[in-house]
This record gives C-alpha cells, structure tokens and sequence, in this order.
C-alpha cells in the first residue's frame, strides 16, 4: 500500500503526543489535586466539593489518555499506508467517545461550580465569572473539537468507501 505520511511528521507528531501525555499524567499526579485542594481552600464553598473535582479532574486526564491510543493507531495506520480502511474508523470513535466524555465532566464541573458558588461571600466577582468564563470557553471548544472529529470522521468514511471501490475497479 502507499504510505500517505512521512515517516519523520510522524515521529514528530508521536512524540507531540508521548509529550502531552507524559502531561496528562503529571496532571493527574500533582495538578489536579493541588488545584481541587486549592479551590477547596480558597472559598468557603468548595470545600465539600474538593473531592469531587479531583475525581472528575483525574478522570477527565484519563479520556485524554485513552483518546491518545486512538490517536496512536491512527498514526501506525497512515505510516503503513492503512489509514484509509476499515481498521481507522474505531480509533475515530474512540476519540469522539472519550471527547464526549471529557466534556460532560468539564460541563459537571462548570454546573456545579455556578450552582455552589453562586452566593459565596468569600469570592470576587472577578474569580467567579473568570471561572466560570474558562470553563464555558472550554465546553464550548470541546464540542467544537467533537463537531471536527465527526466531520472528519464523515470524510474518513467517504475515503474508506472510495479506496474499496477503487481496488475492485483495479
């Protein structure tokens, strides 16, 4: 089969992605949990929800490592040549699915944050609508990122049906 990418665009791009998920990792190991202490400390309303914000925090850092095994796959199949198959479109939906997951997490956060900070004496105006400005640009760009998945993903498709037709034709 032809190769589609150059070899050396995907090493870079593999070690973009070890990069980002030696990220994710530290994430879970030491950002999430000083950040969801640190919420917890800071105002009188977050305390009972710093365990809570580390759970979804963590578990959201694992979608974007699972994502990342799709993504992986994706790029050993278009270094064989094999991207435009069958084998491409499950990797696809593994990264819309857990995007679509790490977006109701983000969403849960952003909810609860307005709902139990809402009359919170100890916060500025200033923090709580910085946060909640934040997290809703963040929602609002996950589901953009799922919208051009599904969109490539139609355009995946559509190359998949028009290779087969084209290695029956030949």
């Amino acid at each position: 089969m032809k190769q589609y990418m150059n070899r050396w665009v995907l090493l870079g791009l593999k070690i973009i992605v070890v990069a980002i998920w030696l990220g994710c990792i530290w994430g879970q190991i030491i950002a999430v949990p000083i950040f969801s202490e640190a919420m917890a400390g800071l105002y009188s309303s977050q305390p009972p929800l710093r365990w809570l914000y580390l759970i979804l925090g963590e578990l959201f850092l694992a979608c974007v490592e699972i994502a990342f095994i799709g993504v992986w796959r994706l790029f050993s199949l278009s270094g064989s040549g094999a991207v435009f198959t069958t084998q491409a479109l499950p990797c696809v939906n593994l990264i819309i699915g857990c995007a679509s997951v790490g977006t109701a997490f983000t969403a849960t956060v952003l909810g609860i944050f307005a709902f139990s900070s809402w009359n919170d004496t100890s916060m500025q105006a200033m923090d709580y609508f910085g946060i909640l400005a934040a997290l809703g640009i963040t929602v609002v760009a996950e589901i953009g990122f799922i919208l051009l998945m599904i969109v490539m993903k139609g355009l995946l498709r559509a190359a998949t049906d028009q290779s087969s037709e084209l290695e029956q034709v030949i």
